[in-house]
């Protein structure tokens, strides 16, 4: 079962992590070396700092260590326009090295953003990066409770565990599509 991260949420799945509407924000999801993700829905810079520390700290809870990391969303304006941090910043802001992925949504020119699912096929192979424009799938976001996640507050307010908004789909989405290196969708760093 997948799970549903909002803005400045906090979360892990052994298979699934969806972020819907990444308009002005960017999805990190790190795979651990057992499989399991560890994501964040990082939303602005007054966020940043404190989404990346619950997101450091969920991964130094988890019993295997991290493997790779993936970055999705509209690049440029979640770095250039909302001045949050790029890939490489992401990355040391969790304490991430070695192979990093980005999927840069700004290539599908959506209208009001994108649903973006980064898949497990289990340990020591590769993600899966499936992206939709949110436009052709909002209306079928269940609102409902989804499972308690970690959620940043702003202005220095503590953690809270609290459910996602978004708990599923109502219905199938009609031809998720995947994002694919071969062509240049994905681009590849190494961090040191």
């Amino acid at each position: 079962m997948a799970i549903y991260l909002d803005e400045d949420r906090v979360g892990q799945d052994p298979i699934e992590i969806c972020y819907p509407h990444l308009l002005l924000c960017m999805g990190v999801t790190v795979q651990m070396a057992d499989g399991t993700l560890i994501g964040a829905h990082f939303s602005s810079p007054s966020t940043e700092a404190a989404v990346g520390a619950e997101m450091l700290q969920q991964i130094q809870a988890h019993s295997s260590t991290m493997r790779l990391l993936y970055c999705t969303g509209n690049l440029p304006v979640h770095t250039t326009q909302c001045g949050g941090m790029d890939v490489k910043g992401k990355a040391n802001l969790i304490g991430f090295q070695g192979d990093a992925y980005s999927f840069d949504t700004s290539m599908i020119e959506p209208k009001d953003g994108t649903f973006v699912v980064v898949r497990s096929f289990g340990a020591n192979k590769k993600c899966g990066i499936y992206y939709k424009r949110d436009e052709k799938v909002r209306d079928l976001y269940d609102r409902s409770d989804g499972p308690n996640v970690a959620k940043v507050q702003s202005r220095g307010l503590p953690v809270v565990n609290e459910p996602s908004g978004i708990s599923g789909l109502t219905a199938p989405v009609h031809k998720l599509h995947r994002a694919y290196r071969f062509m240049l969708q994905i681009k590849h760093y190494t961090i040191p």
